[in-house]
């Protein structure tokens, strides 16, 4: 009984290990140690983990741009880069390592919220559209009601937020759209993607690369364009 209860505790330990994410502490973590410095290294991370093209590489960098933003907003609470990039660097982790992916949301929902009474407007009201599209791309269903689940009527919400603040800004538009066609209001979904097509694309592939798929999508059902009938980047 005894080296049954033994091969069960290194089980369930070797479970455990095999769902803790890599971990990866900078080595200038203990000397970096003005916000304005963490600030940019947890943005500089971001961009890091962003043009890797090998998982452990997006996870150790994003692990990285969590560690910066965590000691910067120890040091100063109300940064807003801190928070925007720690919220960015979180969603990258999670997506190349889903054990308790639950966690990350409600720390990006809460990194966001912060934010969002600090500067809402940051990043062209990016907090508004990171919380937009967690409500948009969540799991639709979770028997733990603490845990981030599709809500489109939030997702509406906070991108309406992100577009009254930094209208100009495409794709604050172009996601309100997409939720705004998910919720049956097809009418103002395509005024907003009307307005998307005439702001500049310039950028945006390495904003969201993944655009030019959405407007082609969307497109298709609001303003009745057939595959590949209009470029989509005829604003770059």
């Amino acid at each position: 009984m005894r080296n049954f209860r033994q091969h069960v505790h290194f089980f369930l330990m070797a479970l455990l290990l095999g769902c803790a994410g890599p971990k990866f502490i900078p080595a200038d973590l203990s000397t970096t140690r003005s916000p304005p410095e963490l600030a940019a290294k947890t943005q500089e991370s971001y961009a890091q983990a962003k043009a890797a093209t090998e998982k452990s590489e997006k996870l150790k960098w994003a692990h990285a741009g969590i560690s910066y933003a965590d000691k910067c907003i120890a040091l100063a609470p109300r940064t807003p880069a801190c928070f925007y990039y720690r919220a960015l660097n979180t969603g990258m982790y999670i997506q190349n390592h889903i054990p308790n992916y639950q966690k990350g949301l409600r720390q990006m929902v809460a990194d966001c919220e912060t934010l969002n009474d600090i500067q809402p407007d940051f990043e062209h009201a990016g907090c508004y559209r990171v919380l937009g599209n967690i409500y948009a791309k969540a799991p639709s269903f979770s028997l733990n009601p603490k845990n981030v689940t599709q809500d489109w009527d939030k997702s509406v919400e906070n991108l309406q937020s992100a577009v009254k603040l930094a209208p100009d800004y495409p794709l604050n538009q172009l996601f309100l759209a997409r939720s705004l066609e998910a919720v049956g209001n097809k009418e103002e979904a395509k005024a907003h993607l009307l307005d998307f097509d005439r702001l500049s694309h310039a950028g945006l592939d390495n904003d969201y690369p993944d655009w030019k798929q959405d407007r082609g999508k969307l497109a298709q059902k609001l303003l009745g364009e057939k595959a590949n009938e209009k470029s989509a980047d005829a604003n770059q």
